[in-house]
């Protein structure tokens, strides 16, 4: 299996979704609509999909490390997906909107560090941008721990 790893790093101006004017927002992962299975997300933090919810803020930093596997010959069709999300406690979470990368756009074998804009997944409004480092590894290509 190939991996992806990714460093969700920050967003900056992403959409107040809560009363006091700020999100409490968190992202989550996937590569195109597939769900991490249920026994990957129990090998560790670095495989669950989810990032930490940082509260009150509307640039949240996040510094957080992942990796998703990616099924071989899929770079073409496949892509990274990553939707963020407001926290709610009392009531249902709130889409801030997304950042879609396709595989194909990511450079083998070296970190790609760049701000992604936040678009709208359904009906939402959304504004703001998300800063990623990714860093495709099909099999046989190392990991460089470089971000």
């Amino acid at each position: 299996m190939n991996k992806l790893y990714i460093r969700v790093v920050e967003a900056k101006g992403l959409r107040s979704a809560d009363f006091n004017g700020k999100s409490d927002p968190f992202c989550v992962l996937s590569i195109s609509d597939q769900e991490v299975p249920d026994k990957v997300k129990k090998q560790g933090k670095l495989f669950t999909p989810k990032t930490k919810v940082i509260k009150k803020t509307l640039n949240p930093v996040w510094k957080e490390s992942k990796m998703l596997y990616v099924g071989p010959g899929n770079e073409e069709k496949d892509f990274l997906r990553v939707v963020i999300w407001d926290w709610d406690r009392a009531s249902k979470n709130d889409l801030l909107g997304m950042v879609k990368i396709p595989l194909s756009n990511l450079t083998n074998g070296k970190a790609v560090d760049a701000w992604y804009n936040v678009e709208p997944m359904k009906k939402e409004k959304a504004k703001g941008e998300l800063r990623l480092i990714t860093h495709y590894c099909p099999v046989g290509v190392p990991f460089y721990n470089n971000f």
